[in-house]
């Protein structure tokens, strides 16, 4: 196979995936009814805007029935594409240890569960919340710190055959609203991008546990990881200093799969967190002077 850029490889079996289709007579939508997708996802994996799971492309292939030279020449394509090393590992390389297998082991799962209190999860932040969060610890070169956020974050578009669900503590929000900071968009901006992906993301899924019913005893901040094809499930628990890692203990991951079943007895619907979100806008809102215009920017 000729080198080709990652968006070419993507580009290149997006084409495939549609002429495939194309000869099946589906439609967008009729296919994205097989595999559990909305059309605007299936129209972003054929124009090779997205990446594919491996899973969920051994699912199209077995839809469309693909003949096995062509399924092996999708599965290089999108093996090529999902390892884009030289994009970043200058930034990859000046890494803490711990951020590596992580992020490996991130980028694979097939369901990502995220506990994350009062703090809000890496995977959610706007790279401005993440700069005031890096500047109140002290930090003073955080651009790879913000890299490796932004890297995470970035999953949630990269892969959007995957399942993402986020449980936080209701003060997460209230924090938000009555944050002090030298700069008054922050929380703003924080709160509307939250608000956008429990409202518009078609894999995450944003639920708050309120102050009144709570479970007494939690563990720490836990992340769980599922995978298919019989890879051992596992989970992490993550501090300010890193990651505690437990990527092959089972009873950690029993107790934390525990906790996490507790937390999302309570925790509020998605449709209950998502008015959580406006009401916080509003009242951000109501206490923020005006945006700034910027210069040349015309009245509304």
């Amino acid at each position: 196979m000729s080198r080709l850029s990652v968006e070419a490889q993507l580009v290149e079996l997006g084409n495939i995936l549609v002429t495939a289709r194309v000869e099946r007579g589906l439609t967008q939508g009729e296919l994205g009814d097989d595999l559990g997708y909305t059309q605007p996802n299936i129209s972003k994996m054929e124009r090779g805007k997205t990446r594919i799971h491996p899973h969920l492309l051994d699912r199209w292939i077995d839809v469309l029935e693909i003949d096995s030279a062509e399924a092996e020449r999708m599965r290089q394509y999108n093996l090529a594409s999902r390892a884009d090393r030289v994009w970043n590992a200058r930034r990859l390389a000046a890494s803490p240890a711990w951020f590596h297998p992580v992020f490996e082991a991130e980028q694979e799962a097939a369901i990502v569960l995220k506990w994350t209190g009062e703090r809000i999860s890496g995977m959610l932040q706007t790279e401005d919340y993440m700069m005031e969060q890096f500047q109140a610890y002290g930090r003073t070169d955080v651009t790879d710190a913000v890299h490796e956020r932004k890297l995470r974050a970035k999953l949630l578009d990269d892969y959007p055959d995957r399942t993402y669900k986020f449980l936080l503590s209701e003060s997460a929000v209230h924090r938000l609203t009555r944050a002090h900071t030298d700069n008054p968009y922050v929380a703003l901006g924080q709160v509307r991008h939250l608000l956008n992906l429990a409202r518009n993301h078609p894999a995450a899924t944003i639920r708050f546990v309120p102050f009144d019913n709570g479970p007494l005893h939690v563990g720490p901040d836990f992340t769980i990881l599922q995978f298919v094809n019989n890879k051992l499930d596992r989970s992490f628990a993550e501090t300010s200093n890193g990651v505690q890692t437990f990527m092959n203990e089972t009873e950690t991951y029993e107790t934390d799969l525990q906790s996490w079943e507790s937390l999302s007895s309570v925790a509020q619907s998605a449709e209950e967190s998502a008015i959580l979100l406006e009401e916080a806008e509003a009242d951000l809102l109501s206490v923020r002077p005006p945006a700034p215009r910027r210069a040349g920017e015309r009245l509304r």
